[in-house]
């Protein structure tokens, strides 16, 4: 399974801050946080890697290995 960083990321900062900041609605970014999205647009992930200054895909999104965590 694909997971975004945010939480991670974000650290200090509330989503609603980051909300504010980016101009992605925070419930959006809440539920792309936890995981309960059902599609990543393009955009936010773009303004996102922005926003953090990251520079590859990788420092936004992992892979997690959902059999390895269910074992």
């Amino acid at each position: 399974m694909l997971r975004l960083k945010i939480k991670e990321l974000r650290k200090e900062i509330s989503v609603r801050q980051l909300s504010e900041e980016t101009g992605i609605r925070w419930n959006t970014l809440s539920d792309m946080e936890k995981g309960t999205a059902k599609h990543w647009p393009p955009e936010h992930l773009n303004t996102l890697m922005r926003y953090f200054g990251l520079r590859d895909v990788s420092e936004l999104i992992e892979y997690v290995n959902e059999e390895a965590t269910e074992a």
